[in-house]
Parts: C-alpha cells; structure tokens; sequence
C-alpha cells in the first residue's frame, strides 16, 4: 500500500473517531443530565410522553452541541498540528532543496503520526544522498579534469616543442606523443562506458568466443608494462565458452590489468580464465595490500573511490561492473588468505535476452 494512501486512511479513521466520540458523549451527557433532572425536579422538563421539548431542554441540547463541538475542534487541531507542522516543514525544505541548498532537511515533532514521521524521514534520506551524490560527482569531476589535463599539458609541451625545433619528430618522440593520446583514448572511452551503463544503453556485440583465447591476446600488449613494474605475472588460462562481447571483455580485462598495476605491491600477479557451472569468470590476484571493508563495499562505484589516490580516474573499477552487468553478470572482489585482493569478472555463459528500453 502506497505511504499516501496509508496517510490519508489513518487521517480519515482518526477523524471519524473524533467526530463519533462527540457525538456518543453527547448522547450520554444528554443521558445522565436528563435522568439528574427527572430524579430531582421532574417538572422541570418535558415528559418522555410529551413530543413538545421546554425551555430548559432546548437550553440542555444546545449546551451539549457545543460541548461536543468544541471537543471535536480541539482534537481536530491537535490532529491537524499532528499533520500539518510535519508536511509544511517538508515542503518549506523541498523548496529550499529546488534552490540550491542540499543541506536543508525536514523535521518532525514529537507527536507526529507514524506515517507522516515515516515520510519525513524518507525525504531527509533522500536529500542526504543527494547531497552526497553531489559533493562526490563534484570531486570526480575534479579528479577527471586533473587526469584529462595531465596528458593534455604533455602534448601540448611536446608539440610547441617540435614547431619551436626543441624537439625532433623521430621515433621516441612519436612514440612519447602516441602514450599520451591513448592515455586521453582510455580516459574518454571509460567515461562514454559509465556513462552509457548509467543510462542503460550500453549495447553489446555478442558471439560465442573462448575467454581464454580472448584474455591471451591481451599478453603481448600488458606484459611488458607488468615486467617494468616488477610484477610476476602468471597466465592460467583455461577455456571458458561464453556468448559475450569480446571486445567489451578485454576492455574490462585491461581494466584490471592496471588497477593491479597502480595499486598492488610488486610480485606475483595472476591472470585467470575458468569456468563456473553456468558461468565464465576473468579473475586477478594480486599480492596486496588488500582493501578494507568500508571501501571495498563501494569501489566498484564511479563516484565512491578513495579520491585521495594520487593515480587513477577512478574510472576502471567502474568500468568493469559496467560491463559485468551490461552481460547479466557480477564484479567482485575479496581478499585473499595471503592479503592480497582477488577481482573476479563473472558473467552467464549463455545470458538472458536483455530487455528492450
């Protein structure tokens, strides 16, 4: 049942309490004085026989409708406070919110009805995470602009370079330009990803593929930069047959790749390929340093990294949730008995259609 819809019905039943209430101490107010009278003065009232009331009884009804109407306006008020103080509140925050300030919020009284303290406090969540989602989008976005900017400044260093006859075009310095523009490459195709999977429109070229051949290919691109670093990679491929996108797979697979390679210590790095009853899996275990639990509970999230780190958009982990459940499948993580963190990219070996939008 919709919270309105409880609202209105606890309000309708509380006023019809109210408006019986008055009406029965009416009734047994008109009772008892009556039955005072007869016993102690019977002459001054009409008879029960008599269809023509006296002055007295006109007195006695008019005396007891304005006794029971002015109970039904006090409980009626003190029922209207219950309502009204919560919602007006509510709205003088909504209003508020609309113009800018996300840090207002709704209060209740004490004796406010469940149903309406309930929606205050559903509002007040409301606003909080909005207030969250806002100063971390506005953080993201300064972390992208740094990272953007970055590869954007060597460029343009090394381009005024070579018109100044600093620098000569010859290979180092085609191929110094070439990092930087895959560089922005990534960053921008990561971003468009998020963005579409937000939106639900990250569409997917499927085909049956062989993970382990698909993740293979990607040795001869990731190793050298992993050897640099001075991680031990081990390869354990082994087949996994999945209808997927491949190309959206190794994107993902990449993606782990370098997260490995920015945060993890030196050492042994282990790349997977398997298969799990219904599903396939692309795993990667590091050495370490694990994440604690607070964070690990948001860091598939584009907006919930630690944005202290000093390398990364941010961006990557997102990247490969996105693409997991763009397949119907799960991004995971946990750490190892070892300390080291274990991400694991599960999808259906034969997904579901997706439903049109």
């Amino acid at each position: 049942m919709p919270l309105t819809d409880g609202i209105g019905r606890n309000v309708a039943a509380r006023i019809g309490l109210v408006t019986l209430t008055g009406f029965i101490l009416s009734a047994f107010c008109a009772f008892f004085v009556y039955a005072w009278v007869f016993e102690n003065d019977p002459g001054a009232v009409a008879a029960p026989h008599h269809w023509k009331p006296q002055a007295v009884d006109y007195a006695v009804i008019a005396a007891l409708i304005l006794t029971a109407i002015g109970l039904a306006v006090l409980a009626g008020a003190l029922l209207a406070r219950q309502i009204i103080l919560p919602l007006a509140s509510l709205a003088i925050t909504a209003q508020r919110i609309s113009e800018g300030d996300l840090t207002a919020r709704a209060t209740v009284g004490k004796r406010a009805l469940r149903e309406t303290a309930q929606l205050v406090e559903d509002f007040n969540r409301m606003a909080q995470r909005l207030q969250t989602h806002a100063e971390e989008r506005i953080a993201w976005n300064a972390k992208i602009a740094h990272e953007l900017r970055t590869p954007v400044t060597i460029l343009k260093g090394r381009l005024e370079g070579v018109a100044d006859g600093v620098f000569q075009i010859d290979d180092h310095t085609l191929t110094s330009l070439r990092r930087q523009i895959e560089g922005l490459a990534r960053i921008v195709e990561d971003l468009r990803v998020v963005s579409l999977a937000e939106s639900n429109h990250l569409d997917l070229q499927l085909e049956a593929v062989d993970l382990s051949t698909e993740i293979g290919a990607l040795r001869e691109i990731v190793q050298p930069g992993l050897s640099a670093a001075g991680f031990e990679t081990q390869w354990r491929l082994e087949p996994a047959l999945a209808v997927c996108d491949p190309t959206r797979l190794r994107q993902a697979a990449l993606a782990l790749v370098e997260n490995a390679r920015r945060h993890a210590v030196p050492g042994p790095l282990v790349i997977r390929t398997a298969t799990f009853g219904a599903f396939a899996r692309i795993s990667i275990e590091d050495s370490g340093p694990g994440i604690d639990a607070d964070r690990a509970a948001h860091i598939f999230h584009p907006f919930k990294r630690d944005m202290t780190s000093v390398t990364g958009s941010g961006l990557g982990l997102a990247v490969v949730r996105a693409i997991a459940e763009a397949h119907g499948g799960l991004a995971l993580h946990r750490n190892t008995v070892a300390g080291g963190s274990l991400f694991t990219l599960e999808i259906p070996r034969r997904p579901a259609p997706r439903p049109a939008v």
